[in-house]
């Protein structure tokens, strides 16, 4: 018979696996300028040009198809921000995630794009797609072909499930702005994370920024 960890000693043992993780470098040995800096870490990614378009302005950014050893399903163009920020979330948060829970590494991100000139569901303020400071993610594929929805496997009592929590969680203390399938629903199957102006995380579990 599986014997279940209670989900407070389940939290309690990512936060330490996580701050076991190889994390990029301190901030203190850190490049001043944040394209330096994304040449220290793990990933490919190329410098985007800035530009504007129908009222949406992209600065800092750049086109990136790897974070660590995790592709993503398509290039994805960003602002240099998110790319940090994902690139950390890749090491410290999914992969460790993915090999504790589900026994194999993320090998793909399949996500559902960046950069869209539009305005925040629901409301007249801009998106922070319209930066390219967002991305919205909806499938993890893992090296041994396994697949992880949020649509199927957020709301659920498994192992892919505990997977989705987990990250959930880790993305929390890493974005600025988290939404998912708790939030509403235009995010019933997918992680939107973004790097804007207001800190919050619309899950179901405690903010661990709060805490």
């Amino acid at each position: 018979m599986r014997v279940r960890a209670a989900p407070g000693l389940v939290a309690a043992l990512a936060l330490l696996l996580a701050a076991c993780a190889s994390p990029p470098p301190p901030a203190s040995k850190l490049p001043e300028r944040c394209l330096d800096r994304l040449a220290t870490y793990d990933m490919d990614f190329a410098p985007a040009p800035d530009f504007s378009s129908g009222g949406c302005t992209v600065r800092n950014a750049v086109k990136v198809s790897r974070f660590g050893r995790a592709k993503l399903s398509s290039p994805a163009l960003m602002t240099c921000a998110l790319a940090e920020k994902l690139s950390a979330f890749e090491g410290v948060f999914l992969q460790p995630a993915a090999e504790r829970i589900l026994h194999s590494p993320v090998a793909v991100i399949h996500h559902y794009g960046t950069y869209a000139c539009r305005q925040r569901t629901g409301g007249t303020q801009m998106s922070e797609h319209a930066k390219a400071n967002a991305i919205d993610i909806g499938i993890f594929e893992l090296a041994n072909g396994d697949k992880v929805s949020v649509t199927r496997h957020w709301n659920g009592a498994g192992d892919k499930s505990e997977f989705l929590k987990s990250i959930g969680q880790g993305a929390c203390t890493q974005f600025k702005g988290v939404l998912g399938p708790d939030s509403d629903k235009a995010h019933y199957d997918h992680f939107h994370l973004d790097m804007g102006t207001w800190a919050f995380c619309r899950l179901k579990f405690t903010d661990p920024r709060k805490r």
